[in-house]
């Protein structure tokens, strides 16, 4: 029997298409997991008094400096912050920093309808996501 994940309407950053509805499994989780991961510690509490203890604003980490306990410690974050949705059963995460200062995030998201992958591309100014196939 296959799993009834609703819809939700595409709104991930405040210039997001807002009157887009999305019914694609993979989009949904991924925007909510996109939400996570932009939203500083306990503000998801104002849309969902369960989200006290969600959010973790990826951004912190363009402010310091790069090493490689601070890569790691960002990869455990990003997995743990994922694997708090419902839907989301693992969560394998890479993380890369790259010119300009701006950090890449691949979350390869395994759900009951099967795993795809998240890319959030991070810089001080903004955000962007790609959801795909794995």
């Amino acid at each position: 029997m296959a799993t009834d994940y609703g819809f939700d309407t595409a709104c991930v950053s405040d210039t997001g298409l807002v009157d887009v509805v999305i019914t694609s499994p993979s989009r949904v989780i991924g925007e909510r997991v996109a939400r996570r991961l932009t939203t500083r510690r306990g503000g998801l509490a104002a849309v969902d008094p369960s989200g006290a203890d969600g959010g973790l604003d990826v951004r912190q980490y363009l402010l310091g400096r790069v090493s490689p306990s601070s890569l790691a410690l960002l990869k455990a974050q990003v997995k743990a912050e994922a694997e708090k949705d419902e839907e989301v059963q693992a969560a394998d995460v890479q993380a890369l920093f790259v010119s300009g200062g701006d950090l890449t995030i691949t979350i390869v998201i395994t759900a009951a309808t099967g795993p795809f992958t998240l890319t959030m591309n991070v810089s001080q100014a903004s955000y962007s996501i790609l959801v795909g196939g794995p």
